[in-house]
């Protein structure tokens, strides 16, 4: 009976020890990784948060993420004055970024990326609706053409155009320049055509608080950033994916 009594106190000190070692940061990290498909991440932090999930300077870089069906080759991230929810919610998956005195990010989204997402892809409802749809970037910008199905009608339509972002969270073509294969459309079909792809990348639903001011187009990619660029600082607690 004291033997049996020795080992459950021997028990209950290690599960408490263990518990207190337990670290909310792998929590964070793993919660972004699994959320996003993420193949490599890493997060650093000036210190472990507070128990009620305040930060005081963060640095997230994510490598290959899934957002939708969509991959975005990376999305780095620093924000300073960061509340979260209370970090004893974030091992089972219930993590929220309520706010952040100030966030710089950039994202980098390849044309490579954008065409396997939508190469299998239809926009629209059925009855008028894109199919076939391929991008290319390039420094002039965006460049696009598919099938635009009309009643009866299936369109080849190609599209030269800027880029603009609108909300700081989506991508949309801005003076898109349009050529029909030897038909002359009303000006409401086309306008009804460029609605069924808008935005071309939606970034309402990223969990994070991010407001993108600045399009860097390049061959074969787009750069999305805040005004700001983050970097990484030296002084802090560091944590990877894969470990």
């Amino acid at each position: 009976m004291i033997l049996r009594k020795i080992l459950a106190a021997v028990i209950f000190v290690l599960v408490t020890v263990s518990a207190s070692f337990a670290d909310p940061v792998d929590d964070l990290l793993n919660y972004y990784v699994s959320r996003f498909n993420v193949e490599r991440g890493e997060i650093i932090v000036d210190a472990l948060p507070d128990s009620d999930g305040t930060v005081n300077d963060v640095y997230m870089s994510l490598k290959g993420l899934m957002v939708e069906n969509l991959r975005l080759d990376n999305v780095t991230v620093r924000m300073k004055g960061v509340q979260f929810n209370e970090p004893s919610n974030w091992k089972n998956g219930n993590v929220e970024c309520l706010s952040a005195i100030s966030v710089q990010a950039v994202a980098n989204l390849y044309e490579d990326d954008i065409n396997n997402a939508i190469k299998a892809k239809t926009f629209g409802d059925g009855r008028d609706e894109w199919h076939d749809l391929s991008m290319k970037i390039a420094p002039s910008g965006l460049s696009g053409r598919g099938y635009y199905k009309f009643g009866i009608l299936d369109i080849l339509i190609e599209i030269d155009s800027n880029l603009r972002i609108v909300k700081g969270k989506e991508l949309w073509l801005k003076d898109p320049k349009v050529k029909i294969n030897k038909m002359d459309l009303p000006d409401y079909v086309t306008k009804q055509a460029l609605s069924k792809i808008q935005p071309l990348v939606d970034l309402n639903d990223f969990p994070l608080p991010l407001t993108l001011h600045k399009i860097d187009l390049r061959n074969g990619n787009a750069v999305l950033s805040t005004r700001n660029l983050p970097q990484p600082f030296a002084d802090g607690l560091k944590y990877s994916y894969p470990k």
